[in-house]
């Protein structure tokens, strides 16, 4: 829940989050990811996602259209901070990032036949975990 972690910054966090933009890529370092991607994985990956790196860069604080919500826009595709060096950038990420995974704003859905789950991508980050075993998904 990137609102609920937008709230719980400090004032002094929430002026500094306010105030950021963040440059994004597909320049996405997918084997830390995914330590156990084979070498054949790893190269289609990179041959189809990373061919081109495009960046584009993002208000750090993104305000809901419908709610009016702020809401801390990050994730893994966050390259650096505008205006920071790569190391400030990492340790600053670091900070809102914290907030974002904090086990108050994360859930982790148990789930059962016929369950059907909704969320506003909006202001939400997703980590999946790949234990669902040869279930059916849709």
């Amino acid at each position: 829940n990137t609102h609920a972690a937008y709230e719980n910054l400090p004032a002094p966090l929430k002026i500094l989050a306010d105030n950021l933009w963040a440059i994004h890529s597909n320049a996405y370092d997918y084997a830390a990811v995914r330590p156990r991607a084979t070498a054949e994985e790893k190269k289609h990956f990179e041959e189809v996602f990373t061919s081109t790196i495009y960046e584009t860069e993002h208000p750090v604080v993104r305000v809901h259209p419908e709610t009016g919500e702020k809401s801390l826009l990050l994730g893994n595709f966050v390259q650096r901070l505008v205006g920071l060096s790569k190391s400030d950038s990492a340790k600053l990420y670091e900070v809102f990032q914290s907030y974002v995974t904090a086990p108050e704003n994360t859930m982790r859905w148990r789930w059962q036949v016929g369950d059907v789950a909704i969320w506003d991508n909006r202001a939400t980050q997703h980590y999946a975990v790949n234990d669902y075993g040869d279930q059916h998904r849709v």
